[in-house]
């Protein structure tokens, strides 16, 4: 969507209002890079940051009472953002944070906590299970709605229950089957829903035990991911019976690079910033599918998520 600057004037007005009404924070021509962990992205016209599942829920019916358009943003680790910026709102779920609650073998925790925060604060209350995550930078909201994951393991394997906002404003649980998730989808992004909170499953152990896997499981990620760096982790999902980031290794694309971004010397599927623009980005990626249809055949397709309005 893209509109003219009255449009986006009016809009944010609109947006401001409901935000002042319903007291949300609400950010003006917000910048979108510092947002996210690759760092480019211009501004969206308003950037507002709920603190609770009721407000909220107040928040999506005003808007879609009003027929305003928005997006909404994680912790935006899976995420690249036009330099131009947006025309739409941009409601943040980082504030719906608070301390996770365990309930014997599992912990309730709200969408906007990071999952290192949370693996490792369960380590110390001696609840395990969750070691694969450890290294994810996403949120546990935007993790779920990608169903992320790692080393065959995905977040959909232990969730117990979501608590969710639907873009009409209401309010619900839900204990989802195996069946509702896959390879990077989930329920919640099909069905549209906005993650609150999310109950996970666990298995109690010795801290110790469980820091030692936590421990194994950052040491391979650094062995093997470019961690140190701005990315937004893996660029492609898998295609049928490969690995994505080992047939761009095959191809020798490792190094490859379009102004500041840069094919990682260490993860093939990763692709660093170093000072690029989101154009440099995206060109970087065209030119990374245009070597894998010309030489393998294959058409890759995006695991991470592009926001442009063109």
């Amino acid at each position: 969507m893209s509109v003219d600057r009255e449009e986006r004037a009016r809009m944010a007005s609109m947006v401001a209002k409901i935000a002042r009404d319903l007291g949300i924070p609400c950010k003006v021509e917000e910048p979108l890079g510092p947002h996210t962990t690759m760092g480019v992205g211009g501004p969206a016209p308003c950037f507002l940051e709920p603190t609770s599942a009721g407000i909220l829920a107040g928040l999506m019916r005003e808007m879609a009472a009003a027929g305003l358009p928005f997006r909404i943003l994680g912790a935006g680790s899976n995420l690249i953002v036009d330099d131009r910026g947006l025309s739409t709102p941009v409601i943040s779920t980082a504030s719906l944070s608070g301390e996770p609650e365990r309930r014997g073998e599992s912990v309730r925790a709200p969408a906007g906590m990071l999952l290192p925060r949370l693996v490792r604060r369960m380590a110390d209350e001696g609840l395990g299970g969750f070691e694969f995550l450890e290294g994810i930078p996403g949120s546990l909201g935007g993790s779920l709605s990608m169903n992320a994951g790692a080393g065959g393991r995905w977040i959909g394997d232990v969730v117990a229950e979501v608590e969710t906002v639907t873009p009409a404003g209401e309010i619900g649980s839900h204990r989802p089957g195996q069946e509702e998730f896959g390879y990077r989808r989930s329920f919640v992004s099909q069905q549209g829903r906005i993650v609150t909170s999310t109950t996970l499953r666990g298995r109690a152990d010795e801290p110790q035990a469980i820091r030692e896997r936590i421990r194994d499981s950052r040491a391979y990620r650094v062995a093997t991911q470019p961690l140190s760096e701005r990315s937004s982790g893996c660029i492609f999902k898998n295609p049928d019976g490969d690995s994505a980031g080992a047939l761009l290794d095959r191809l020798s694309l490792k190094g490859l690079s379009a102004g500041g971004a840069i094919v990682s010397e260490r993860h093939a599927n990763f692709i660093v910033n170093r000072g690029g623009s989101c154009d440099d980005i995206l060109r970087l990626i065209d030119l990374m599918r245009e070597r894998v249809r010309q030489q393998a055949g294959i058409d890759l397709q995006l695991e991470v998520v592009v926001w442009r309005d063109r």
